[in-house]
């Protein structure tokens, strides 16, 4: 027969070995990253690159797309604004990262972040 008071142990002394582990986990994953080095800078600013990069290219295609949809639609169709103003919040969004990209190259020249 099953004891119960023998599985309620087990259950708790298994929950307890998976907190202990995860705890252990954690803790071998926890660095310190030294956020003013330059490398650091450089890369931050390399990534926040990319990224306008990918959004400018979104911005371009959906502004070719609401040349198209207004070709199809007509000039007042909602798809042309829409793909307007999506377009447009690419563009704002990518021209944000390019900011602080340069924020971040500025701090890997001279150590110190801009102030805004």
């Amino acid at each position: 027969m099953n004891n119960p008071s023998r599985t309620t142990r087990s259950r708790h002394v298994g929950g307890a070995v998976l907190i202990l582990l995860c705890l252990l986990a954690a803790g071998g994953c926890a660095q310190t990253i030294d956020v003013t080095s330059a490398d650091v800078s450089r890369a931050i600013a390399g990534n926040y690159r990319a990224e306008a990069m990918v959004l400018k290219e979104k911005s371009v295609a959906i502004a070719e797309s609401a040349v198209r949809y207004e070709h199809l639609f007509g000039s007042q169709s909602d798809w042309v604004s829409g793909a307007k103003q999506l377009s447009q919040y690419y563009a704002v969004a990518a021209q944000d990262l390019e900011r602080r990209a340069e924020t971040y190259e500025e701090a890997a020249r001279t150590g110190q972040p801009r102030r805004r």
